[in-house]
This record gives structure tokens, C-alpha cells and sequence, in this order.
């Protein structure tokens, strides 16, 4: 088990990838993080939709969500997302996408580092 941290806008795009495929019918497995951290979600969501832009931005770079006793199947399954996410977000440069941000490159793989180090440091 272990501790892990996100900023609050790394934890609101796994959670949202994770929404998108409950809501579009593909569904998650019964043990995946959805359902463990789906109310922290939620509740985080609605507290970020009553701040003003400025507000709602300082929350989402500048906060923190803390998790612990995380066991390794779900750091592994955290992973694969953040996998996911970064080949989404290479995808939007190579494709000259309007949205393409290399410094979310950065961001993503600087968490896949910090959760493979979780893993290695448990064993």
C-alpha cells in the first residue's frame, strides 16, 4: 500500500477519462478506481464549478489530492491511464492540433515516472 498524490488537475482528467467510459457504455471493472475514488471525484467537481475561472485554475495546478493505502493493482491501473493519456496527448502534436501542449507531455510523464518509482519502491 501506498500514498500518492495529484494535483487536482491530474486526478480530474484520470477520473474524467474514467466517466467518459462508464457514460459511453464501455464500462470500467468492478474492482478499477472508478468506483473507489468516484465520490472524492464528484465532490471535487462540483467544489471546482462554483470557482471563477481564476480561482477554478489556481485549484486545479495548485491543489493537491491526497490518497492513501493505495495497493499496487491500483497505482498499475493508474498507470495505464496516464500511459493512455500521454500517447493522446503526443497524438494532438503530431496531428499540429490546436490544443497540442507539450507541456502536458511533461506534466503526464513526470506522474508515470513518479507512480513507476511508487511501484519500484514497494517491490
Amino acid at each position: 500500500m501506498d500514498t500518492i498524490q495529484f494535483t487536482v488537475h491530474e486526478f480530474v482528467t484520470l477520473m474524467g477519462i474514467l466517466n467518459e467510459r462508464v457514460r459511453d457504455g464501455d464500462g470500467v471493472p468492478d474492482t478499477s478506481v472508478w468506483h473507489k475514488w468516484k465520490k472524492r471525484y464528484q465532490d471535487l467537481d462540483k467544489e471546482l464549478e462554483k470557482l471563477d475561472m481564476m480561482d477554478r485554475a489556481d485549484m486545479l495546478f495548485d491543489g493537491k489530492v491526497k490518497l492513501e493505502d493505495v495497493p499496487k493493482d491500483d497505482i498499475q491501473e493508474v498507470l495505464v491511464l496516464v500511459s493512455e493519456h500521454i500517447a493522446h496527448e503526443q497524438g494532438l502534436i503530431e496531428n499540429n492540433d490546436p490544443d497540442a501542449d507539450p507541456d502536458e507531455v511533461e506534466i503526464w510523464q513526470t506522474l508515470h515516472a513518479r507512480l513507476e518509482t511508487s511501484l519500484d519502491w514497494d517491490g
